[in-house]
């Protein structure tokens, strides 16, 4: 049996009993009280879920889907029938939610079993696991794939959640764990989206803390709540390699400048967005601006709030009161100005079926700008939902049009192949849509957009022009470095593992950590199912960036040598395959690349 390519570090025979705490030799008593798991999430953007093993439990922080390439699902191997006591949500993205039906069908969770999470987040993951097994439902028709779980497995999810606010309490008492375990929790507000949380657990005198996904950006959610200090903080390092984003003002003012720029022009408009946090940051956005566009746009835009984006804009106005969870600009715009609805633009449509959808798109007169739309819809990626139907309609309709990228998108995902094209200047992207047409065919077009076959099934290619395509800056609910630093420091860890975020971002995200915190010993990027112990001397089975090596390069061992280089060719070979397959690089461009990476680190 030859080595698992994603995973070269695990042994040969690792096979569906593979235990990785009995691998690595590592023992959970009294000096070591806790053991990390990464399950998922590691070194990269999705499926996170890491294990918390302690002397009386067996607990998971999230557990989420990949939109992207790679696993789909957590890496569950060695986990037996019903050990799982408890999970905790630290919010409800489906790459952090996502996989919780999974652990359902495949009997890993205790019968006794709860999900702790915060309100918002138990409300919010029911709507997008319902959405998310319609999409399942569907991939798994494709000849090769199977299905995973059903509607009882997501019903029975349900049924566990058990909603709390931003507060501490012993484990034992919120879930399946054994009154005489020790081990407490704390839940804060990581500003992240709607109910977001960094959780951290304690007991003999031991801390790690989770980040979830760190935010503190948003206009409409309060302060972020300081986390406390830990011996280990896993944390996401999503945008680790940017120092700042643009900030969240100037972003939005140009979205809104790019956006009344395409109406004038007479152009339709689509933002492929997170149906949770981002598309209530646009929709709030053009509540508040629509209105100083010129009266000739006003009367002709037709605004669209889409797909499960109307679902959580719903049950944000839910909590519109609780400054638990809003900022008290909001609670007090609604007592104020008597909106209850401060989420949702006047006269937006929130379109129920694909005629109405249709009907928008065919009202739209290019010539004379009527009925122009502008069009806020799931998802972000283009990977799934409505947006990669609106995105082929609109190729196959229009001959000019406006597509903004206001997030993150992972590899292998619609998004990241117009974001690549633009960075190799191509003119235009071809993409393979998993989705169809609002009516039985596709529009006449000139071949924009047509039917292909795969050995999986019949797939939508559509060609994109580059010139449609404007990343934009800025509206992340994710931290960059500085305020990933700014969490990191009020933590004050001995040793920080990177979690949820590139190779290639982690690697720069760990040298600025060690550059900036003095006290901390180590910095790992965490790799899947290899433990973290949780104790006063840190020691990863990863290459692990030091006060001492950072300074001159060293590292104890020639294994540890080997290691680093693995992983810095690792995270160099992804980036590279990633932009020549999606983008059509030729070889000279690859050498290119690889001569300036050299250069660079001479």
């Amino acid at each position: 049996m030859s080595h698992d390519p994603e995973m070269p570090w695990l042994p040969k025979d690792t096979g569906d009993e593979f235990d990785p705490l009995e691998h690595a030799d590592v023992t959970v008593d009294k000096d070591t009280p806790m053991v990390v798991v990464p399950r998922g999430g590691g070194m990269e953007v999705g499926r996170s879920c890491y294990q918390l093993e302690t002397e009386h439990s067996t607990l998971l922080v999230d557990a989420g889907l990949n939109q992207g390439t790679g696993g789909q699902f957590p890496d569950f191997r060695g986990l037996e029938k019903g050990q799982v006591d408890g999970v905790f949500l630290t919010h409800a993205h489906i790459d952090h939610c996502g996989a919780l039906p999974v652990l359902e069908n495949r009997g890993l969770l205790d019968d006794d079993a709860t999900i702790v999470a915060t309100r918002p987040t138990t409300q919010i993951a029911q709507t997008l696991l319902e959405d998310s097994l319609k999409i399942h439902r569907r991939e798994a028709q494709k000849p090769g794939r199977e299905q995973h779980f059903d509607e009882e497995d997501i019903e029975r999810v349900y049924e566990r959640f058990q909603p709390v606010d931003y507060e501490s309490g012993r484990v034992c008492e919120y879930t399946h764990v054994s009154d005489i375990d020790p081990l407490r929790f704390t839940m804060g507000n990581a500003g992240h989206l709607l109910g977001s949380a960094w959780i951290s657990f304690e007991t003999n005198g031991y801390r790690v803390v989770f980040s979830g996904d760190v935010g503190g950006r948003s206009t409409h959610l309060p302060p972020m709540d300081p986390p406390p200090e830990a011996d280990l903080l896993m944390i996401e390092s999503t945008y680790g390699g940017k120092h700042s984003h643009t900030s969240m003002k100037d972003a939005r003012t140009s979205v809104y400048k790019s956006v009344e720029r395409a109406l004038k022009n007479r152009e339709p408009v689509l933002i492929p967005t997170f149906s949770v946090g981002r598309a209530q940051t646009l929709s709030l956005l053009f509540k508040e601006r629509l209105h100083t566009m010129p009266s000739h746009i006003q009367d002709e835009v037709v605004l669209v709030i889409d797909g499960m984006a109307q679902d959580a804009t719903n049950l944000y106005h839910t909590h519109i009161e609780d400054t638990t969870y809003f900022d008290e600009s909001i609670p007090n715009r609604v007592k104020n100005a008597q909106d209850r609805q401060p989420f949702l633009p006047e006269n937006a449509l929130m379109p129920g079926t694909d005629a109405d959808r249709e009907r928008i798109l065919s009202n739209f007169n290019p010539e004379t700008g009527e009925n122009i739309p502008l069009i806020i819809s799931p998802s972000g990626m283009l990977t799934g939902g409505h947006s990669p139907r609106y995105l082929a309609e609109f190729a196959a309709r229009y001959e000019s049009a406006n597509v903004f990228l206001t997030g993150y998108q992972a590899k292998g995902t619609g998004g990241r192949k117009l974001q690549n094209v633009l960075k190799a200047e191509e003119e235009s992207a071809t993409l393979f849509l998993d989705t169809d047409p609002f009516g039985p065919d596709w529009p006449q077009n000139d071949g924009t957009v047509d039917w292909v076959q795969a050995d999986d099934g019949m797939y939508t290619r559509a060609t994109i022009p580059a010139d449609w395509v404007t990343p934009v800056d800025g509206l992340s609910g994710h931290a960059a470095q500085h305020g990933l630093l700014s969490f990191a420091r009020d933590v004050g860890p001995r040793a920080i593992s990177l979690i949820h975020g590139p190779a290639y971002a982690q690697e720069r995200f760990s040298n600025h950590l060690i550059d900036n915190l003095g006290d901390v010993e180590t910095v790992t990027r965490s790799r899947m199912l290899t433990p973290i112990p949780v104790t006063r001397d840190i020691e990863v089975e990863t290459p692990a960036l030091t006060q001492k090596n950072a300074k001159d390069e060293s590292y104890d061992s020639i294994a540890d040598q080997f290691d680093h280089v693995y992983e810095l060719l690792s995270a160099l070979t992804a980036d590279v395959a990633d932009a020549r397959l999606e983008s059509g690089l030729s070889e000279e461009d690859v050498r290119r690349i690889i001569r300036e990476e050299i250069n660079n680190g001479e």
